[in-house]
């Protein structure tokens, strides 16, 4: 395995116990780090968030992160960003993000009171004005239509990420990207975290380091969609998001709201299409 995923697996043992034997054998398990996010913005620092993550692309974590959050929309938002490592075996687990002057960003109102916890990207929100959806970006729409074929390559693709192939406990967020009306499968970036909203995150990061976020393109799931994974693609721009799992009822209320076609239940014989023009898919 290269460097980037021996700092995302540890390495143990445990006892395989069936009707007959126990055996002891070696085993993977993703890491799970905490990462401390602190914003200083006016020359006033603020613990922002405390999330408990999978290390790596640390940076793409934090800048998807603000964005979701609608406090940054460009890269220039981020005058700096400080990496510090205290008592971890994984490297950074302090980021320091330094705001631009122009950025509004009020302490009381944006920071998490409460730790982030992998299985739940809302946790500590102070206030129900966590649910409202205030993107700088446009949807960007997919002209493209998908079918099956499609669909199968896309499954195979999430399942065959490193983290997951090799633990077992990693979600997957990517995106397909489209250039000319055609998608392009076989150029997607992935990436992976012990959080679903986290691997999210990282690749909104991603996109707005590299692309600005004005690359169109599908979003893809490996796990369930809960209302805020449509709220971080709202948050950047995307328009579709195709995932295994289920969506929940509150997913599918905000993907109609904002027009997100979502399709969840992705399968090698077929998926579930829950909102959504069905010109987006071809049948043939």
């Amino acid at each position: 395995m290269n460097d980037k995923i021996n700092t995302m697996i540890s390495n143990l043992q445990r006892f395989r116990i069936n009707n007959k034997d126990v055996i002891l054998e070696d085993d993977i398990v993703a890491v799970e780090e905490p990462l401390l996010v602190s914003i200083e913005h006016n020359n006033v620092i603020t613990n922002f968030s405390l999330l408990m993550r999978t290390p790596g692309h640390d940076k793409a974590l934090v800048y998807g992160l603000l964005v979701s959050e609608g406090i940054i929309s460009r890269n220039s938002d981020v005058d700096q960003l400080v990496t510090e490592s205290v008592d971890s075996k994984n490297g950074a687990n302090q980021i320091l993000v330094t705001l631009a002057q122009s950025v509004t960003f009020e302490p009381q109102s944006n920071s998490r009171q409460l730790p982030s916890y992998s299985a739940c990207g809302l946790c500590g929100k102070n206030s129900l004005q966590a649910l409202e959806l205030k993107s700088k970006f446009p949807l960007k729409k997919v002209h493209s239509k998908l079918d099956s074929k499609f669909i199968n390559n896309v499954v195979k693709q999430l399942s065959s990420q490193p983290l997951f192939a090799s633990s077992g406990g990693a979600h997957v967020a990517g995106l397909i990207h489209e250039q000319g009306g055609v998608l392009l499968p076989d150029f997607a970036v992935y990436f992976e975290d012990v959080g679903r909203h986290n691997a999210l995150d990282k690749l909104i990061g991603h996109e707005l380091i590299t692309n600005k976020l004005m690359q169109s393109g599908i979003v893809v799931l490996s796990g369930r969609v809960s209302f805020e994974m449509v709220q971080k693609s709202v948050m950047a721009g995307f328009s579709v998001i195709l995932a295994l799992g289920a969506p929940t009822s509150l997913a599918i209320q905000a993907a109609k709201q904002f027009q997100v076609s979502l399709i969840g239940f992705a399968k090698k014989d077929g998926f579930n299409l829950y909102t959504a023009d069905k010109t987006l898919i071809n049948y043939a």
